[in-house]
Formats: C-alpha cells, structure tokens, sequence
C-alpha cells in the first residue's frame, strides 16, 4: 500500500484550542473509508507515546462504541474535524 504524511507542525500545547492527534482515511480492521484514529486536546505527541494520558476518539460513533465519558474530536472541535475527514 501507499502512505502519505500531511504534517503540520504546531505546539499542541498551548491552550484549549491546541491538540496532537492520528487520523487515518481508512479503518485498519475492516480497510473501509472512515475516519479513524484518536486525539489528545492540550497535549503534544510525547504525551501519548510516554502513556501519560489515554488519547480521545475523533468521531462521535467511535466515542459511544467505546462508552466514553470524554468528547471526541467530532463534538469538542467541529470545524476541525471537518477539515480533517
């Protein structure tokens, strides 16, 4: 397969608006087009991989599947996510 790396870089850390994430265009379990990965508002990439907080889910269908409390990125920046998916 091909893998494309659109980055830009920003602090994620820097305010309630900022955030570090993962966004696939296809769910790797079933290989379908769908948004798919999980996000971590305030927060940059070395708080995810150093396990020092548990990341969110982008969409709101993911969250209610995973019974999370916390919003996903679909509902907390939907603007964002819109640009994004």
């Amino acid at each position: 397969g091909t893998a494309v790396n659109v980055q830009a870089m920003v602090f994620g850390n820097l305010g309630k608006d900022c955030a570090t994430g993962v966004v696939f265009s296809r769910n790797p379990a079933s290989g379908l087009p769908d948004v798919y990965g999980e996000w971590l508002g305030n927060a940059q990439g070395e708080d995810v991989l150093r396990g020092r907080r548990r990341p969110q889910e982008l969409t709101l269908k993911a969250r209610l599947a995973q019974r999370e409390e916390r919003p996903s990125l679909e509902e907390a920046m939907p603007n964002l996510f819109r640009e994004l998916s």
